[in-house]
């Protein structure tokens, strides 16, 4: 077994993993939905390829097809205009085999702001299929469910956008399957894709392939063979530049689950909120740093949404992307080597929202900390070391992408989509010249020849010190470069392992983590995967939560602080 040779790392990583581990995320999202009557003049709302609508809610304007919504809005669809919130009024979207698209302006959305548009197999039901109103709902209107249990109730979720100006994620939620028409259970976390997950693709400026200063289309795909959802593919348009997400960390068994809900009818919900930057820092970190919803919040703006089949003759395969109008251009990357300081300002970068905007220039990238505590110290701007991609480049997309064509899976429906069906990882038994950042040997009884490799700390002996934002890896050999075969890989069925922390000074919100994964990660043809779009990882890293982009099994002996311990096994498919 694979997990028996794990590679065994030591790393400070943030609460909000810990958080969604122990399944309290929920307590994180507090979504909004007034539940006020109707006005045929003022909530009627139209959507292209629909039937009247009315948008019923508060915190914003209707003005035709355009909704303006300000901060702790929120608002939902019905078929009619009824004086009191009722559960047969909610508009029905069946989406599966159509494409939804809208138009959206984020421009004063900032960071930990959140405009979300998103689908729920609302109205709830209970056991015996008939509308359930629910109990103790926190301020969510009547019938309200979602996969986060937010107003008391569950059921299936889809969220088509949960964005801002530096961030925008797509992610689906299924659930268990339900007793009469009631769930009991839901994925919180969910199968998501984000902009987070490729450099210099989304954000505020003109080195940005979405510059969210400006519209863009937003276009989802929910595609379907046989009578089930084999695919959603959300794309990001902007003039002649796209952002394709194409959901392929959903393996077809998830996907199917979804089926029902999409063809019986989901509800559509339109909500903005935000918080402190701890709790959004699953939407939008490490790009708006300590940066809260605040005075960041101004208006979003919604228009032209439509619904229509999915033009005849269009196919989908996740392995590749849409062709597009035009490549990207100016697509920058962080080099591998990259670590965060501390930018000091010349000119007229001072100005308030210089950092915050500029994303990449003059080989460097730069986010903006709000002045607290970050990975470059105590600094208003941080910056690393970044270079432009060109097309041939690593990383770069070709140059004339593959038309689409849909390829079923070859296995069972609840078999993981074949390696071929994902373009995060590259295949190479070449190793990258990434810096190794070598520490030195380390102690370790029944491993002798160890050392570590990282960064954030030093070593003495048998002891390692290590600070906040740091991360190291036990080598087998003394490397000057990451290689596959230089991780020290640990066979610990039948063993016991032992060790000493001190976790005095590692207070609350912190993570001090021990854990064992199955790394190098292996492509399809069973050689060593480097990984592409790491998000800051190393070569060949890989974990059960795809933090660096690849996937493997995971165990973690310690996530703990001053305050709590948390041990947690990490399985994946065969």
């Amino acid at each position: 077994s694979r997990l028996s040779l794990g590679a065994m790392m030591v790393r400070c990583r943030g609460v909000l993993r810990m958080l969604a581990s122990l399944g309290i995320v929920t307590l994180l999202l507090p979504r909004s939905l007034a539940s006020p009557s109707c006005s045929h003049g003022s909530n009627q709302f139209r959507i292209n390829g629909v039937g009247q609508t009315y948008l019923v809610g508060g915190g914003g304007t209707i003005d035709g097809d355009r909704l303006t919504v300000q901060h702790n809005s929120g608002f939902s669809a019905f078929s009619s205009c009824e004086a009191s919130w009722k559960a047969e009024a909610l508009s029905q979207f069946k989406l599966l085999g159509q494409v939804m698209s809208f138009t959206v302006d984020l421009g004063k959305v900032g960071c930990g702001c959140n405009l979300a548009l998103y689908l729920t197999h609302m109205p709830a039901r209970d056991f015996t299929g008939q509308f359930k109103l629910g109990e103790d709902r926190g301020g969510q209107p009547a019938y309200y469910c979602d996969a986060n249990k937010v107003g008391g109730q569950w059921c299936p979720e889809v969220d088509i956008m949960e964005a801002n100006t530096h961030a925008f994620q797509s992610t689906l939620h299924n659930c268990d399957a339900p007793t009469g028409g009631e769930y009991t259970y839901c994925d919180r976390i969910g199968c998501s894709e984000s902009t987070r997950k490729a450099a210099a693709v989304y954000g505020p400026g003109s080195g940005y392939s979405i510059d969210t200063r400006q519209p863009f289309e937003v276009r989802s795909e929910f595609f379907e063979r046989e009578g089930e959802l084999v695919g959603l593919r959300t794309t990001l348009v902007q003039q002649a530049k796209q952002v394709v997400l194409s959901h392929t960390s959903c393996d077809a068994g998830y996907l199917k689950t979804l089926t029902a809900p999409l063809k019986s009818g989901m509800a559509l919900s339109i909500t903005y909120w935000g918080q402190d930057a701890s709790s959004m820092a699953w939407l939008d970190s490490p790009a708006c740093g300590n940066q809260e919803c605040g005075a960041s919040a101004g208006q979003g703006i919604l228009s032209n949404i439509s619904i229509a089949p999915i033009p005849v003759g269009t196919v989908f395969d996740p392995r590749v992307e849409p062709e597009a109008v035009e490549p990207p251009k100016n697509r920058w990357a962080a080099e591998p080597w990259a670590q965060w300081e501390c930018h000091h300002y010349v000119g007229n970068q001072q100005e308030a929202d210089w950092c915050s905007n500029v994303g990449y220039e003059d080989g460097f990238e730069y986010y903006n900390t709000g002045g607290q505590e970050n990975l470059c110290g105590f600094c208003w701007c941080c910056k690393r070391a970044a270079k432009l991609l060109l097309p041939g480049d690593d990383g770069a997309p070709p140059a004339a992408p593959a038309p689409p064509v849909w390829m079923p899976p070859p296995t069972a429906a609840l078999a993981p989509a074949p390696a071929a069906w994902t373009t995060r990882a590259s295949t190479t038994a070449t190793p990258e010249k990434v810096p190794t950042m070598m520490k030195g040997s380390i102690l370790i009884d029944g491993a002798p020849g160890s050392f570590v490799a990282g960064s954030g700390g030093s070593v003495e002996g048998s002891a390692l010190t290590i600070q906040h934002n740091s991360g190291f890896t036990i080598f087998s050999k003394e490397e000057k470069y990451w290689q596959p075969d230089g991780i020290e890989e640990l066979k610990l069925l039948g063993k016991t392992l032992v060790y000493t922390v001190d976790l005095s000074k590692v207070g609350c919100a912190c993570n001090l983590a021990f854990y064992l994964i199955a790394m190098p990660a292996m492509g399809p043809q069973g050689l060593p995967s480097a990984g592409t779009n790491r998000g800051g990882q190393p070569p060949y890293y890989c974990d059960a939560n795809m933090v660096g982009g690849q996937w493997c099994p995971e165990i973690d002996i310690m996530e703990a602080n001053n305050h709590a311990f948390q041990a947690t096994l990490h399985r994946c498919e065969a």
